[in-house]
This record gives C-alpha cells, structure tokens and sequence, in this order.
C-alpha cells in the first residue's frame, strides 16, 4: 500500500510538473507515450490552429509584415540615430517577435523533426499561440506596435497604415472564429455541469479501459450532449483537443484531467 501510495503521489507530482511547464514532455506510464516533439495533433504542418495551409499561410503573411517592419525601422533609426531609447527598444522587440513568428509559421509541408522540436519549446512558454483567440490578441497587439513604428514616426505612413489594417483584419478574423468555436463548445460544458450538479457523472463518458477520450470518443460525448450530429467538424475537433492539452504538444486524446478541469464552474475555454 505504501508503495502504491508512493507511485500515485509520483504520478500526480509528475503531471503538475507537466502542467506548469517546469519539464519536457515525458511519458506518464499506462499508454501515455512519448509526445516529445509530436507538434499539434496531426503534425504541425497543417495541425491545431494552423489545421488548413490557408491559416498557415495568413499568419506567415503577418509574420513577414512584423519581420520587414522590424528590420526596416532598426535599420532606419541605426542611420537616424537620436536619442529615443523606448522607441529603439521598441523596434527590437518588434524584430524578435517578426522572427519568432516566422519560425513558427513558415509554411513547410512537412518540417523537418529539429523545426518541430524548436516549434514545441516555443509553444510551451507561448501557448496562447495555439488558439484563435490568442492569436487574435496577439495580431492586434502587433498592428498597434507596427502602426507606432512606421505610422507615428512618419517613416511611411503609407504602408504602416495598410500593414497595420491587414493585421487588424487577421486578428479579428481569428478572434471572431475562435469565439465561435468557443461559445459553442461552453454549451456543452453547461449541459455538463448542470448533469454533475443533478447527481450526474461524467465519468461514465470515459471508458474504463484507457487513460481518456480520443478523438472518436470525445466526438460522440459532444453529441450525445447536443444532441446534434456533426456540430462540430473534424478541423474544429482538433482546435478543441489542443485548447483543451495542459502541453503545447497534444497527441489526439482528452485525457480524464484534462476533462475534469474543463468541466468545472469559472469562464469559458478559450478555443
């Protein structure tokens, strides 16, 4: 029993560690696997929040607009140079964030298992760029810093107000598909608690055998609760499964915590 004991408190140590991000992915025991450097469910070419190449194609596009603006403001200001130390800090973290996210979006087919590996780390500490709606937040937050950059200093008003409003618009788009997909899922975590609440468990929608909910499984949960068949496509399923992943890099299946911490009182999940 002791030792029983011992191997349960490890297990739970080991996912808690897993969910604030303190180590790589590392295989729980019981049919987990090694999901070290899987990327999004279904490869991070056209996988997660990046599920068809358009996306990936739209957010490559912002992330070339936030590199040229990087470059093009620090190479100004190096040859314009005053004193104005916010705005040369400014320009930097511009220039970081435009190559950051050209390593994440750069649109290859089937990238190569060092990208993917670089991919994960970043995820980890930047998750919120594995939902819409984080995204969304994110190219707003940018339109205003490319705006400041070429707008506000009268660098080129031209092209810091049709970058700026291309950002906008991605930002929104993704925001407005994000909400959606979110709202719709809320529904059927509601129906959820209200059946918990009336003496209800929601453990019986996870197989006894197994460690949670693949993506066939959670499918059925989802309509058994609407009522509705095919409510939610196979692409938004997989937005789902990996807003739903304590890890940036999820394997397809909703595990039992993960179930339990998304059918709980508070906010909506943001997908």
């Amino acid at each position: 029993l002791k030792h029983l004991g011992r191997g349960k408190a490890e297990k739970s140590g080991l996912r808690a560690r897993m969910f604030r991000g303190d180590m790589n992915q590392e295989p729980l025991g019981g049919g987990l696997g090694d999901v070290a450097g899987q990327g999004l469910v279904g490869g991070q070419a056209v996988a997660g929040i990046e599920k068809t190449m358009k996306w990936k194609l739209f957010f490559f596009a912002g992330a070339c607009i936030v590199l040229t603006t990087g470059v093009t403001t620090v190479i100004f200001w190096i040859f314009h140079f005053t004193w104005a130390p916010a705005t040369c800090m400014s320009e930097i973290f511009l220039l970081v964030f435009g190559l950051l996210m050209i390593v994440l979006d750069f649109p290859i087919p089937n990238p190569p298992p060092q990208l993917v590996t670089v991919r994960d780390h970043c995820y980890k500490f930047l998750m919120f760029m594995t939902r819409f709606m984080g995204r969304g937040m994110w190219y707003l937050f940018l339109a205003t810093m490319v705006f400041g950059a070429l707008w506000d200093t009268n660098i080129n008003w031209f092209f810091g107000g049709v970058f700026s409003l291309y950002l906008v618009l991605l930002g929104g788009a993704a925001l407005v598909k994000g909400y959606l997909i979110s709202s719709q899922l809320d529904k059927v975590r509601i129906a959820l608690l209200r059946e918990r609440d009336t003496g209800g468990n929601i453990d019986r929608y996870v197989p006894a055998s197994g460690r949670g909910l693949t993506k066939a499984q959670f499918k059925v949960v989802l309509e058994n609760v609407t009522g509705e068949k095919d409510s939610f496509s196979d692409d938004d399923l997989d937005y789902i499964i990996n807003a739903l992943s304590f890890l940036p890099s999820s394997d397809g299946v909703v595990t039992r915590e993960e179930l339990d911490y998304w059918v709980r009182p508070g906010p909506m999940l943001m997908v």
